[in-house]
């Protein structure tokens, strides 16, 4: 049985200044005994997340070691070549997603008045598979009948075909969850079935709405009624490559959502926040660091100013991994709240060493 991720809502959490992020995050470390602190980031290799980077590099006194690549991927085997820079170490990392939604797809201003979906590296990864549901969500009908409300499926989700091997992404029907028994009668492009009992109880009251002229499924072909298949490199080294192997099973719940943009971005989070969590485990288990970690979706309103939605939280105190601590997005968001917080002695340009 497939793992899902958390609900949207729990990642929907409210975002932070940066610098009163960093600030407070800055005063529990401080509390919580760290020393010789090394600010580590994993983030997307991307101009507009390097001011953030800079910033928290200055709460911390310290410029920031960088683990993260392209869409956000994070390598956690090189945690160890940075700890050997440091003692104690804080990281920060996720996706990041344009600040301005347009139609489910969030959008950057770049230089020159350029705008572009941002993250480009996942809208990219998204495209050909919201594509592909779109269409089909267009294609299925329902209509209304005597006998109650049929859907009207195209052959092409009723025939047989061979596309596990495939190298571009084709989408298949769980005509199961979607119809009960067989075919009612032929039609121009398909077959007419009656609606599964599930799907009609999940969808009552827009079925309520359908009349006896065809209309399209929708948003009422959810995740429960469809399946991607795709030949997935999983020996590739090619970021595009691991980014689709990391959310290549969660691409229903992420074109079905109404900001699939967020949701991939959320999701890929999610995959590499418990990745570096595991390996922070099973590495770091010797009686002396402290580390904290801090995972969310950097919001990028612009290339100079971004926010941050904290959206996980890990916590090992002196090495002793039995004892770490997971904090979900409501409680990593009420940790850092509780905190006063700390602002740097020096300006920005003492902390360069410019002045």
């Amino acid at each position: 049985m497939l793992v899902q991720p958390p609900e949207p809502a729990l990642f929907d959490q409210s975002p932070w200044k940066l610098m009163d992020l960093f600030g407070r995050m800055r005063s529990f470390t401080d509390q919580a005994g760290f020393s010789g602190t090394l600010p580590v980031v994993w983030q997307c290799s991307d101009e507009s997340q390097q001011i953030k980077k800079s910033l928290l590099g200055y709460v911390y006194d310290c410029p920031v070691f960088n683990l993260g690549r392209v869409g956000a991927l994070i390598d956690p085997t090189r945690l160890v070549t940075a700890s050997h820079h440091g003692q104690d170490l804080i990281l920060l990392g996720g996706s990041h997603l344009g600040g301005k939604d347009e139609k489910g797809i969030g959008f950057v201003e770049r230089i020159h008045q350029n705008v572009a979906p941002c993250c480009g590296m996942l809208h990219r990864l998204l495209t050909p598979y919201w594509e592909l549901y779109q269409r089909a969500s267009s294609i299925i009908n329902l209509r209304n009948s005597p006998s109650g409300v049929m859907v009207e499926i195209p052959y092409q989700f009723l025939l047989r075909k061979r596309t596990d091997v495939h190298e571009h992404p084709h989408v298949h029907l769980r005509l199961k969850n979607l119809v009960v028994g067989e075919a009612i009668k032929d039609s121009s492009q398909g077959k007419l079935f009656h609606l599964n009992e599930k799907f009609q109880s999940r969808n009552l009251a827009a079925l309520l709405q359908i009349g006896v002229d065809p209309v399209a499924i929708g948003p009422m072909l959810d995740l429960n009624c469809f399946y991607f298949t795709k030949q997935i490199n999983k020996g590739s080294r090619d970021p595009v490559a691991l980014l689709e192997d990391s959310v290549f099973d969660f691409m229903p719940d992420i074109v079905t959502n109404p900001y699939p943009h967020r949701r991939i971005a959320d999701i890929n989070t999610w995959r590499q926040f418990h990745r570096a969590a595991d390996f922070l485990l099973n590495t770091f288990d010797n009686g002396q660091r402290n580390i904290f970690v801090v995972a969310g979706l950097t919001l990028d309103h612009s290339l100079k100013h971004n926010s941050f939605v904290p959206q996980f939280g890990f916590w090992i105190k002196k090495g002793r991994t039995l004892n770490s601590r997971y904090f979900n997005a409501t409680e990593i968001n009420e940790l850092l709240f509780k905190q006063t917080p700390y602002y740097p002695s020096k300006t920005f340009l003492q902390y360069a060493e410019i002045e």
